[in-house]
């Protein structure tokens, strides 16, 4: 996935008015309650446990970012922050929950519910609590209700969306200008990129130059045809029996197969360096830089299949998921949906920490506005297309996902045809999903 070059967790929030009933008049004497109104009592102080599965992250950045302006909010609120020690947050979790050490929130990728919140079920849902805590869901997003929606069998809203992340087609200015060849635009069709592709494949002074370059997993995991990986009914791989599948694989199977573009690399993971750091990619289908890069980068709007016109990627979303187990609900919620307001989602877009969820458009137009790195750059194309829907819940999507990476890297090697590739890949998913069955029904 995205490394720390790439659009991260991050939120700077803005601070609030005192929670206090009372205020001084000018004449330095407190205020009387009106008349036929109470005085609102003192909220009890509670603490809220932030629960991060990414490994050994700083605590005084994320007080900085979230924190210390959830207490500035909510001054009866103290957050107490943890992220996992390692890679297994699973085990920390574990142990976390044995010891009788509470969760209030967990902080979560969408991709990441059926691994690090079903498992404990954390789900709790928030119908409710947003009801009667006057939390507006008609603010957000519709795709990222979605999103969420999804993650439950009946719509229920087991978490709220506070940070998305969308791709584009980024690509390198200087390439383009070396070889005469005009810059990509806005609206481009996957056909059209790939023409784009093929003239900008050489080798020119000995130096070997890539039309195009993406990474597998993501391009499959946010496609645009929102299709799943398994079959939630059946709980069995549809890789190799859903037809658009092949469609989605061949499309990016034929960048490869342009002489010159071939896979070399080791894997997908190290494939960015030949865009930021060798400078050898024309363009490169992924999320944008969050910090400067050396080379001289702009993007357009993801590419687009031609009978699905406007429609891009699905959302890569960070939810925060108010957990089952908390004793502080209510107080939880206020933290969570106040990352979702107007004010934190719009000074969030400002520093480029990640896209606004809200419809706002103020915070849609005020994103990069203050990170000069971004200034004269194209990157609110990403949030001109409609996010694809997204694909059906299952606890088996990630584990028929993960034969993906390797074999389509051998796929892109030349190693094997789209009809084998594909039918390894469900058969390799259907072993996995029967070994993490196996492995569930051992562990109770």
């Amino acid at each position: 996935m995205a490394t720390k070059k790439w659009i991260q967790a991050g939120v700077l929030l803005l601070t609030a008015a005192s929670l206090s009933a009372c205020g001084a008049s000018n004449d330095g004497k407190t205020k009387e309650p009106e008349a036929g109104k109470a005085a609102e009592a003192p909220k009890e102080p509670v603490t809220l446990t932030f629960y991060d599965p990414s490994a050994k992250q700083d605590p005084a950045i994320f007080m900085e970012q979230y924190g210390d302006f959830i207490q500035k909010k909510y001054p009866h609120i103290t957050v107490k922050y943890i992220s996992s020690p390692d890679t297994n947050p699973e085990g920390h979790i574990a142990n976390m929950l044995a010891a009788g050490e509470p969760i209030d929130i967990m902080l979560n990728a969408d991709i990441n519910h059926y691994r690090l919140i079903a498992p404990f079920k954390f789900e709790y849902d928030l119908t409710g609590l947003a009801k009667s805590r006057g939390f507006d869901l008609s603010k957000l997003e519709p795709g990222t209700l979605k999103a969420v929606q999804a993650l439950s069998n009946n719509n229920g809203l087991y978490a709220i969306p506070y940070k998305m992340q969308a791709m584009g087609l980024l690509y390198n200015k200087d390439l383009f200008d070396k070889f005469g060849r005009p810059y990509p635009k806005d609206g481009m069709t996957w056909d059209e990129v790939y023409e784009v592709a093929k003239t900008m494949t050489r080798s020119d002074s000995g130096v070997q130059y890539r039309g195009f370059i993406t990474q597998f997993y993501n391009t499959a995991w946010l496609n645009q045809l929102s299709l799943g990986f398994v079959d939630p009914k059946t709980e069995k791989s549809v890789l190799n029996s859903d037809e658009r599948w092949a469609r989605l694989v061949k499309n990016l199977t034929r960048f490869y197969e342009i002489p010159g573009n071939e896979t070399k690399e080791g894997s997908f993971g190290t494939i960015s360096n030949l865009f930021l750091k060798d400078r050898v990619a024309a363009m490169y289908a992924y999320f944008i830089p969050t910090t400067p890069q050396e080379v001289n980068w702009d993007v357009v709007t993801y590419p687009e299949f031609s009978d699905r016109r406007g429609v891009g990627p699905q959302q890569l979303l960070t939810l925060a998921y108010v957990t089952s187990t908390s004793k502080h609900k209510e107080a939880a919620f206020d933290a969570v949906a106040y990352l979702a307001s107007d004010e934190v989602q719009t000074n969030m877009s400002r520093k480029a920490l990640a896209f606004p969820v809200t419809t706002s458009q103020a915070a849609k137009d005020a994103f990069g506005q203050d990170t000069p790195f971004l200034q004269g750059k194209n990157v609110r194309a990403l949030l001109k297309s409609k996010p694809a829907d997204p694909f059906p819940s299952s606890p088996y999507q990630r584990t028929a996902a993960l034969p993906l990476e390797k074999t389509m890297y051998e796929l892109t090697k030349g190693a094997m045809d789209v009809n084998t590739a594909l039918r390894k890949m469900a058969e390799d998913g259907d072993k996995d999903i029967e070994k993490a069955k196996a492995a569930a029904a051992a562990s109770k």
